[in-house]
């Protein structure tokens, strides 16, 4: 993905390879680094409402408004994982319409394998994973480090 200089959202150009898709949005977003102990910056925070505005809007244009709040919900989740613990300096998003279902995708840098925890009670951190496991028909990530999850559009 194209860096981008600016502290705004980019749409991306994508290929036209897999004509599967019905449809397909991207973007990209530059990505504050922290360091591990310390909070996400505000900017970079205020894009995951921005990315589910742009994604809820796609959505209304495929007529799939149904999916709207959990597509939104898991678009938070996986977009402030991205944020918060990624490793590179932009954080792209991808979304598609295939087929019987939604894809969403993020990346941040290279990931190799993610593990929902088992946060305790009082805990204000670690539920992200189990929500998007308990919204999503499936979720993984892919061997270009994508985290991505689906959802079933029938």
């Amino acid at each position: 993905m194209p860096l981008t200089a600016t502290g705004r959202i980019e749409q991306v150009p994508l290929s036209v390879r897999d004509r599967a898709f019905r449809a397909r949005i991207a973007f990209v977003f530059p990505r504050t680094a922290v360091r591990a102990a310390e909070e996400p910056a505000a900017r970079d925070l205020v894009r995951v409402g921005e990315v589910r505005r742009i994604c809820g809007g796609r959505l209304r244009n495929w007529g799939l408004e149904r999916l709207d709040d959990s597509v939104r919900l898991l678009l938070s989740e996986l977009v402030t994982n991205a944020i918060q613990h990624g490793s590179g300096s932009q954080v792209g998003v991808r979304l598609s319409y295939l087929p019987g279902e939604v894809r969403i995708e993020v990346r941040s840098g290279p990931v190799n394998t993610l593990t929902a925890r088992d946060p305790g009670l009082l805990d204000e951190n670690g539920r992200g994973l189990l929500l998007v496991d308990a919204l999503a028909d499936a979720w993984g990530v892919d061997t270009a480090g994508w985290v991505w999850c689906a959802l079933a559009t029938a």
